[in-house]
């Protein structure tokens, strides 16, 4: 067995073709669970060694496009296009974000905005982007309409403290936040957040 930049490959008779690094969008650290990680089209399973990378050896040159199954804390992530022998031949590593899900174990004291989308008779809306204008603050629904949204490394021009809270500014004005759905009305909603705690949301889309 043989190490490259803390990747364990295998013998010397394989070819590590691809390594893939699964980012917590979150923390931006590793990701711990064990994932899912698949090659869309080839039934082609990786090996996961002890650094949490999933390796691919011995793939031909072509194009791939990779597939990551959040389960229950993340959001699946497709990355399109991807040609391992456009990668560093000694380390072929790509990385891939992955975006908490509602059932994410976020901190006690993490900024949130939890909520639900539905639709005028009451579903729940899936496939939903939602962001807030003026932060990188950017998410989708579930399959049941939930969301959250987490405001990360605010700076001290975006938090005011008003009768013993504070709270989250864009330009001094509250947030703006901007819903997009194919089948409905691009929409938006402004409201108050307070930094370190979760508020709650509920949305009806026309």
């Amino acid at each position: 067995m043989s190490q490259i930049n803390g990747i364990l490959v295998g013998s010397s008779t394989r070819k590590l073709s691809l390594a893939i690094n699964l980012l917590d969008d979150y923390t931006s650290r590793g990701v711990a669970n064990n994932l899912d990680v698949l090659i869309k089209g080839h039934n082609v399973k990786p090996i996961r060694n002890p650094s949490g990378y999933y390796l691919f050896f011995d793939l031909p040159d072509d194009n791939y496009t990779v597939l990551v199954k959040g389960g229950k804390y993340y959001f699946d992530e497709e990355k399109e296009a991807v040609r391992p022998d456009d990668l560093d031949e000694l380390n072929p590593v790509m990385d891939i974000t992955l975006k908490p899900a509602p059932s994410y174990n976020f901190p006690s004291t993490a900024t949130l905005v939890r909520g639900h989308l539905k639709d005028s008779g009451g579903s729940g809306i899936s496939g939903a982007v939602l962001r807030i204008k003026g932060f990188d603050a950017k998410t989708g629904t579930n399959d049941k309409g939930d969301f959250v949204i987490y405001l990360r490394g605010l700076k001290k021009n975006d938090v005011v403290t008003m009768d013993g809270k504070m709270f989250v500014k864009v330009n001094g004005k509250n947030p703006v936040f901007e819903i997009k759905h194919p089948d409905h009305k691009n929409f938006t909603k402004t409201m108050e957040v307070v930094e370190g705690i979760t508020t709650s949301l509920s949305i009806t889309l026309p």
